[in-house]
């Protein structure tokens, strides 16, 4: 039986004012969080009204040059540019912004918990980054003496340098200590061998890098005599600055040697990549695939005699993989590209190819030549993503994940996964081969984000004195990683998975990763509007789980008949003589491959991104006013799927080094790939043509449409 106790009168009152004071505090912190989230929401969205609105041209016709009316100011309201500098797009912007977060996390004093032995590592790494002199005896005495171990160089005398210099053996100990890959590249697929699964085999390749920019070092690339003489002068005088800089030496000492190693790249150059630029076969042509030759280690002498016995293939894979390799597979990747190398060998002076191969390490090693243009608080960041990516992404993920943004992401891939798998009814497919690219889509079962396991850097030392004994070391643990992968060791060794704090998306076995770095703007907010989202992340989600379900060279003879054959082919061509007709006025001039591959993933990323986001739109509530308001941006007079359009193009702004004022005629050149990756992909898809009101036959609405999915 209870009992009811009488209180007094003004205890009466003093728990009637707790009681309401507690639920006051509760009342008024739910509404401040109400009240800060909308505020934050107000700044979010008036942010990027303000940034669509400024980087637009809109005097210009969306329908005649759609990348002039949504990028038409971008330029005007970057940074000056000096000659050199690199393009400024979104994505580098990103990318600078990424650095200075990781900047920040080795800068920070940890107040909140103990830091691990290895953030403590990477963090005194980095301040003897920050601290090392240029030119200083002790970087001098570093640098002779990791000449002398490689045998020397011959601009040096102090260096040793013999005429029984051999490359091979050089070339395969700086793959073996650092993982570079000068002049002999290598890769691995456990998943390649023609009759023995699992049993992984040895790709011979081209090296992955070079001094002379990419888009001029390839079989195809098509350089007139100015460009050239242009290009090779700059890159001679930067690396003769490079060779006075390190040995404190004279002009006349550096410049021909300068010289030298750029002629003989340029030479290198001349059958490079010719995956991207050999002319197809007609679509109607029926050709035989070329049968490739499987070497085993044993036998690799006859690979060598080849090629005249002036490459030694056993040599260099052993050395660089400290191995025996009788019971590997070998196959040769580029035989052109090797026929060339064995040719420049023979017909250069033994100095001149020692001369390049230091060069190229060195140019590596040493702090970069102007600490103006590149900051060396940036450098040094940089330096840590590249030899410490899990330990610093595992610090960034730490800092910036969040369970909201994670759960957003998550029902935008479902969602954008889900309409990719009704886009694959593609016209002319017969049903088994439909089924077959649904079951490769459904292998990639959800997105996933970097949780790395803790790395041990126990030959780090902890002390911040010595930097370039510590670059050593970092480097070296760098080339173990790689080393790692041709013996088909730990897979969470393999650096090339995605870390925190990248901007890009990888496909994995079963999913595909993200990094925590795109997340952000101009890429992402957890606030701004679906329009955005779809358009922005949306559509890079798209295009990777695209790239896992497109044909290729290794897929199962279903997806290999025929007719699949004859409906990619058809459709890539359509792109191809598109594109050519775009950037050369010709329709059977643009063979790269490569890019054209990018491109048709475009355009059928942001095809199934738009349909999904029309989706999205459908299962909401007209009458929910408010959700549908914020699919547009206050001051900014265009519908939701308008800005769907215009967010992905401004995504894709580009800006660079122009060494005259453009025509006020012409204020854009409009024959470039950067503009054609707004243009074409944009100008092929149905709906955007629909939302802007471009007439039939216009620039942007061509009756001629290449479409994918």
């Amino acid at each position: 039986m209870f009992r009811f106790i009488k209180l007094p009168l003004h205890l009466l009152t003093v728990l009637y004012c707790i009681f309401t004071l507690h639920f006051c505090v509760h009342w008024i912190a739910g509404d401040r969080n109400v009240n800060n989230r909308e505020r934050d929401e107000h700044i979010i969205r008036n942010a990027k009204a303000t940034e669509v609105l400024k980087y637009m041209n809109s005097s210009a016709d969306p329908c005649n040059n759609f990348y002039d009316y949504a990028c038409g100011k971008w330029q005007e309201h970057q940074q000056h540019l000096q000659e050199g500098d690199a393009p400024i797009s979104m994505e580098t912007q990103l990318v600078q912004r990424v650095r200075k977060d990781v900047q920040m996390l080795l800068n920070a004093a940890t107040r909140t918990k103990k830091p691990t032995m290895n953030e403590r590592k990477i963090k005194e790494f980095y301040k003897s980054c920050l601290t090392v002199e240029r030119s200083s005896e002790l970087q001098q005495a570093f640098l002779m003496n990791f000449i002398k171990e490689y045998h020397g160089m011959p601009l040096l005398a102090a260096t040793k340098w013999s005429i029984h210099y051999d490359w091979v053996e050089v070339i395969a100990r700086l793959r073996l200590n650092y993982g570079f890959d000068f002049l002999i590249g290598m890769d691995v697929d456990d998943k390649a061998h023609p009759t023995l699964p699992g049993r992984a085999v040895i790709f011979l390749t081209e090296p992955k890098i070079t001094l002379i920019p990419r888009h001029l070092c390839s079989a195809g690339s098509v350089v007139d005599v100015e460009e050239r003489e242009q290009v090779s002068a700059q890159l001679q005088a930067e690396v003769s600055k490079d060779l006075q800089a390190w040995f404190s030496l004279k002009e006349d000492e550096t410049e021909r040697v300068a010289g030298d190693i750029i002629r003989f790249e340029f030479d290198l150059c001349r059958f490079m990549r010719e995956e991207e630029s050999v002319p197809p076969p007609p679509p109607s042509a029926k050709v035989d695939k070329p049968e490739r030759i499987v070497y085993e280690g044993r036998n690799l002498v006859y690979l060598s005699k080849k090629f005249d016995n002036i490459i030694n293939f056993r040599k260099y894979l052993e050395n660089s993989l400290n191995s025996s390799i009788s019971n590997m597979d070998i196959v040769m990747q580029a035989p052109h590209y090797f026929h060339n190398l064995a040719r420049l060998v023979q017909l250069n002076p033994l100095p001149t190819l020692t001369n390049y191969i230091m060069y190229r390490a060195l140019s590596v090693i040493n702090l970069p030549r102007n600490e103006t243009r590149n900051p060396r608080a940036g450098y040094c960041a940089e330096l840590v993503m590249r030899y410490f990516p899990k330990v610093i992404g595992e610090m960034y993920k730490n800092k910036y994940q969040r369970s909201d943004i994670r759960s957003d992401v998550e029902q935008l891939f479902v969602a954008i996964k889900e309409k990719l798998r009704d886009a694959l009814n593609i016209v002319g497919l017969p049903d088994n081969a439909r089924n077959a690219f649904r079951n490769k889509l459904m292998l990639h079962e959800s997105l996933l984000f970097p949780d790395n396991k803790n790395v041990k850097l126990l030959d780090l030392p902890l002390e911040h004195t010595n930097f370039w004994h510590k670059q050593d070391i970092a480097m070296k643990y760098i080339g173990y990683i790689e080393r790692q992968r041709f013996y088909g060791g730990d897979p969470e060794l393999d650096e090339g998975i995605v870390q925190a704090h990248d901007i890009h998306m990888k496909l994995v076995a079963n999913g595909l990763i993200t990094g925590w770095g795109i997340l952000q703007p101009p890429f992402y907010d957890y606030l701004y509007s679906n329009s955005l989202k779809y358009a922005l992340i949306g559509q890079r989600i798209a295009r990777e789980l695209i790239d896992a379900v497109m044909p290729n060279t290794q897929e199962n003879p279903i997806t290999q008949d025929d007719l699949v054959v004859e409906v990619f082919n058809n459709i890539s061509e359509c792109y191809r003589i598109q594109f050519s007709n775009y950037l050369h006025n010709i329709p059977n001039r643009f063979y790269n491959v490569t890019k054209l591959h990018q491109l048709q993933l475009d355009s059928a990323g942001l095809n199934v991104a738009f349909s999904a986001y029309l989706a999205w739109l459908d299962s909401v509530d007209p009458s929910n006013m408010p959700i549908l308001l914020r699919e547009t941006l206050p001051g900014v007079d265009f519908t939701n799927t308008q800005l769907f359009f215009l967010g992905f193009a401004q995504s894709r702004c580009y800006a660079e080094f122009m060494e005259e004022t453009p025509p006020l005629y012409l204020p854009l050149d409009t024959h470039t790939e950067e503009l054609y990756k707004v243009i074409g992909v944009l100008a092929n898809n149905v709906e955007f043509a629909r939302e802007f009101g471009c007439a039939p036959g216009t620039e942007m609405n061509p009756d001629d449409k290449c479409k994918l999915y």
